[in-house]
Order: structure tokens, then sequence, then C-alpha cells
């Protein structure tokens, strides 16, 4: 990976951007379908080339890449995969049950990726299409997180760094806690504060220097409820308040798990969601697309 040489420092100015009111228009959702018995389990989520490419990253271990054939007004018309391929351990082995758990994407600056993991938790970088990681920090760095409900959202800041965000709502601090690191340095971030009951699933960083946090948790009906907030953050730790922009009541979509906003060769920013199936037979994956209008 390429990393700059800006210091963790930087990021009281990098995140010093004032929340603004924003208006998101539904635009579609579609089932995504594949005939193969590793397709599935999507939790991370990186939309590419304006639009018409996607990497999603499968929670039992494997890296997709597809296509997108978009009609007039953006629409979807067409999402085809067009690679796939296992994730590989610190040992250069495939990934497999506890080391398999890949949550979250995030773009690195000279093309390839950073994946997020929970189980055995831990980042990595990537460069398709070689699967073979780049360890981050020393192996049991987060060894306190390993389990399930670690790493779920993976964010690239302006100048580099990673900002890894904690699934799990953390009542000692009043919100979802966070890492910030670079290639062997990892230190507490800011805390994310949205309100309890939700579980963190993905976050990215737009280009406009929003930080995007998505949510869901599950009703009793065993419909999920999704939730999708921006945050200013303003400090390297402490608290950060995030103010919703989106609230979809519980059936109306699924297990949003992945999430990326990126802008159009217009100029006009969409912001893209992804549900994992968790590989149930009458589960579907949903891809949903809003427009995100200022």
């Amino acid at each position: 990976m390429r990393w700059t040489s800006a210091g963790l420092g930087l990021l009281l100015a990098l995140w010093s951007v004032p929340a603004a009111a924003l208006e998101l228009k539904f635009l579609q959702s579609l089932d995504w379908s594949e005939d193969d018995d590793d397709f599935g389990g999507f939790s991370g989520l990186v939309v590419t080339d304006r639009g018409r490419g996607i990497w999603a990253a499968s929670d039992k271990g494997t890296l997709w890449q597809a296509e997108v054939t978009r009609g007039e007004g953006v629409r979807i018309e067409a999402l085809k995969a067009v690679w796939h391929d296992r994730f590989l351990d610190n040992g250069g082995n495939g990934v497999s049950g506890f080391t398999s758990d890949a949550e979250a994407l995030a773009p690195a600056q000279d093309g390839g990726l950073f994946v997020g993991y929970e189980s055995y938790t831990r980042v990595t970088g990537l460069h398709p299409p070689s699967m073979r990681s780049e360890p981050l920090h020393k192996f049991d760095r987060f060894k306190d997180r390993w389990n399930n409900n670690s790493f779920e959202g993976l964010v690239r800041l302006a100048d580099g760094t990673l900002m890894a965000v904690v699934e799990e709502w953390g009542a000692a601090v009043g919100g979802y806690p966070t890492f910030i690191g670079r290639k062997g340095s990892w230190l507490t971030g800011p805390v994310l504060r949205t309100g309890p009951d939700f579980g963190a699933s993905d976050a990215t960083l737009d280009d406009e220097g929003r930080l995007w946090l998505l949510e869901r948790r599950l009703t009793w009906f065993g419909q999920f409820e999704i939730r999708v907030s921006t945050c200013p953050a303003v400090a390297l730790r402490g608290a950060v308040d995030c103010a919703p922009v989106l609230a979809v009541p519980p059936g109306q979509l699924g297990n949003m798990e992945g999430m990326s906003v990126w802008r159009d060769a217009a100029g006009r920013q969409f912001m893209t969601l992804i549900s994992d199936d968790n590989f149930f037979p009458f589960t579907s994956t949903l891809v949903t697309e809003y427009e995100i209008l200022p």
C-alpha cells in the first residue's frame, strides 16, 4: 500500500466539516444473484469507475468484482460478477472459519483495497487479483476484540489513515468505538454517537469529507430497520455526534451491511447499499441505491 507521510494529528483539520441538511432520493432496489455456492454474505462494498464497477466482500472469505450496466438516469440495468477469489491469511493460506469473516472494504489510494475483519479481528491491505494480505499491525493487536461484534466499518480518510468502526454500541462510552491507524500504529479513535439499540454495519467517507455511518437492527418480527447518519468528526479522540439523514422502517430493506458513496460522470452523488443474505435459501442479496441531493 502507498501511505502518505502525514501524521495522525492532521485528522483535526481533515475532519472539520460541518453537518449539512441532505435529502436522499430513493432510486431502486434489485436482487443480485449468481450461480455459485460462494455467492452471498456480503458485508463490505466499494463502488468504482463512477458507478460502473463493484467490489464486494463476503463474510465467508471471498472477494467479488462485478460490472454494472446503467441506463439513462443512472438506474442499474444489469449487474454481473466477472471475478472472485478467496482471501489469503497472513501465511498465504486460504481463509476459513475464524479467519474468514471479512466485514468491511475501503479503497486504497493506489487502486488496491483495505479489508476489515471480525472474529479474527484485523485490518489488511490487498491488491487484487493477488489475494495475499498485507498485515497492517501485529497479529494480536486486537486480540481483546476477537469475536463476532468487532470491526464492521472501515474508512480511508483523506490523508490515507484508516478508521475501523466497531459494530457493537458501547454503553460505557455512549456510542461506537473506533480505532485510527496506519501500518503498524493503531490508536483509540473518536466515539461515534447516534443512539442505542442499533448496530453499526458500515462506514465510509465521501469526497466532501463527510463521514457516513450505516446502522441496522433486527426487530421482534424478524425484519430489519435501517438508519444512515453523517458524522462531522472534529477531533482525534472524544465523542462525535452523528445526525440521521435516512431512516428506513422495518421490512422495507434487508440486512444492509455494505455502503459506498460515489459520483457519476456528471458529478451527481449517490449511495449504494448491499445486504447480507447470511446464505439463507429464501433470502436475497439486495442492492439499493439513493441519489444524495444537497
